[in-house]
């Protein structure tokens, strides 16, 4: 079966590079997330971009856990954001949140089309974002995303362990498709 490259190749490396990505690439990937659906046209999306140079960017890798400090040599890292209160009203459902990952999808598709990487993150502190970044309380982190081009595994801090740098190199496996998708009615494994 063949789908689009972008989509079978794409992967969270453990490792962004730390070199510049072109403005060009940045723009491209940005406009791919505005052009994603969302309910009923609403856009909760907002996007915070914070480069090496600007002066939120150490509040804001202090706000990564511990264990995404591997992010911190990233050149772009993005706070995905959104209103809940700019929700559609619809089965009770937070549907910014799932608009929110849709719009993340389409930047992370373009990415990879533009030769770039991005690896979301959910492990970090959300009011320390909100307080780097100047986000109003009202906002929900539904992501922090590192973005820019592959870094070699091989820069990795030889106080890794050798099992968990295996694990962060080793490949993704997927479910097979009949475990995700029922034709007719869902059948309970």
């Amino acid at each position: 079966m063949h789908i689009l490259e972008e989509i079978s190749q794409r992967y969270s490396p453990p490792i962004i590079d730390s070199r510049e990505v072109e403005k060009e690439k940045v723009e491209a990937i940005f406009e791919a997330a505005r052009r994603a659906p969302s309910c009923y046209n609403k856009q909760p999306w907002r996007f915070v971009v914070v480069k090496k140079e600007d002066e939120t960017r150490k509040a804001l890798e202090d706000a990564l856990s511990l264990g995404n400090g591997w992010a911190k040599r990233a050149a772009i890292l993005v706070a995905a954001t959104a209103k809940p209160s700019s929700d559609c009203d619809t089965n009770g459902i937070p549907y910014y949140a799932y608009d929110v990952g849709m719009s993340v999808m389409s930047m992370t598709i373009e990415a990879e089309h533009q030769g770039l990487k991005c690896h979301q993150m959910a492990g970090y502190r959300e009011k320390r974002v909100k307080d780097a970044l100047a986000l109003p309380q009202s906002s929900r982190v539904l992501a922090l995303i590192a973005v820019g081009y592959e870094g070699e595994v091989e820069s990795l801090s030889d106080k890794i362990l050798a099992r968990g740098k295996e694990a962060v190199t080793k490949s993704k496996e997927r479910l097979p498709i009949d475990d995700i998708v029922f034709w007719g009615r869902y059948v309970d494994e």
